[in-house]
C-alpha cells in the first residue's frame, strides 16, 4: 500500500465509489441492517445524556466510531466473509484514531457553535412552536423544558437533527480536511496515523477532480437529511463508511470494482497458508 502510494483515476472516479459502495451495502443487507441497528442504539445512549456538551462529543465519538465499523464491514462484505464481530468491531489502533478524529471534530464543533449551531437550535425551537409542537412556556407561566427535554419532541425532531449534523458534519470534515482516506488506511492495514494523514493529502492531489464531486454527493446527503428530518442520517453512516472503504481502494488499492458475489476471496497471504474456508 505505502509501496503504491495515491494514484491518479478518471474524473468520474466519484461515481464508481457510490456505486460499488451502495452495492456492497445490497449484497449484505441483513449484516450492515443489524450493525446500523448497533450504531443507533448507542446514538440514543449519547442522545439521552444530560449535559450538552458531553451529549455532543459522544455523538461525534460514536459516528466516527461507527464510520470505522463500516469501512471494516464494507471490506467483509467485498470478500464475501462472514460479518464477525472479531473482523468488523474497530480494533485498538483505529478506535484511538477514530477518537481522536471524534476530538477534532469537537473542537470544530466548539468553535462554530456560537455562530452557527446555537441559532440554528433558536431557530429549531422557532419552528416547533409555530408548528404547534412546542410551547416554551407552561400554563403556569414558568418556562418549559427545552425541546431536547419535550415528550416525542426530543427523541424525533431533536435526535434526527443531531445525527444528521454529526454524521454529516464528519463526512463533511474528512474531506474538507484532506482526511478522506485516514480512516481506510490505519483501519484496513494499520497504517501509522501520521503518514496515513500525509498520504491522504497526497491523495487529493493526484484526485483532484475526483475528490471534488464527492462534494455533490454530501449535498445530497444533505437534502436526505433535511427531507427525513435526521432520521435517514443513521442509515447515511453505512453508506459512507462503504464510500470511504471504495474510494479508498480505488486510489491506493488500484481494484476499482468489487469482487463478484459468491464464494469468499482468499488473500495471498491465505492462499499460502493453505486455507479451505473463510477467515
Amino acid at each position: 500500500m505505502s509501496a503504491l502510494g495515491p494514484r491518479p483515476t478518471e474524473p468520474e472516479a466519484w461515481q464508481r465509489w457510490v456505486r460499488e459502495a451502495a452495492g456492497l451495502l445490497v449484497r449484505r443487507p441483513g449484516a450492515f441492517l443489524g450493525y446500523t441497528a448497533a450504531v443507533a442504539a448507542a446514538l440514543l445512549a449519547a442522545h439521552l445524556v444530560a449535559w450538552g456538551a458531553m451529549r455532543a462529543l459522544l455523538t461525534l465519538l460514536v459516528v466516527t466510531v461507527g464510520l470505522v465499523l463500516f469501512v471494516r464491514l464494507a471490506l467483509v462484505a467485498d470478500y464475501n466473509r462472514d460479518a464477525r464481530p472479531l473482523y468488523v468491531v474497530p480494533g485498538n489502533l483505529d478506535s484511538a484514531v477514530a477518537i481522536t478524529v471524534a476530538a477534532g471534530l469537537f473542537a470544530v464543533f466548539g468553535a462554530l457553535s456560537p455562530a452557527l449551531f446555537s441559532p440554528l437550535a433558536v431557530s429549531l425551537e422557532g419552528a416547533l412552536t409555530g408548528l404547534g409542537l412546542y410551547e416554551p412556556r407552561l400554563e403556569t407561566g414558568a418556562p418549559a423544558a427545552p425541546p431536547m427535554r419535550a415528550l416525542l419532541i426530543g427523541p424525533i425532531f431533536v435526535a434526527g437533527g443531531a445525527w444528521g449534523t454529526a454524521t454529516l458534519g464528519a463526512a463533511t470534515a474528512l474531506l474538507a480536511f484532506g482526511q478522506w482516506f485516514l480512516l481506510p488506511m490505519v483501519a484496513l492495514h494499520g497504517a501509522q496515523p501520521g503518514m496515513a494523514m500525509l498520504m491522504s493529502v497526497r491523495a487529493y492531489a493526484a484526485n483532484p477532480p475526483a475528490m471534488t464531486g464527492l462534494v455533490g454527493v454530501l449535498l445530497v446527503a444533505v437534502a436526505v437529511v433535511v427531507l427525513s428530518l435526521g432520521w435517514l442520517a443513521v442509515l447515511l453512516l453505512p453508506f459512507f463508511g462503504g464510500l470511504l472503504y471504495t474510494a479508498y481502494r480505488d486510489v491506493f488499492l488500484a481494484r476499482a470494482h468489487n469482487h463478484p458475489p459468491g464464494a469468499p476471496v482468499y488473500t495471498e497471504a491465505e492462499r499460502l497458508d493453505g486455507l479451505d474456508g473463510p477467515a
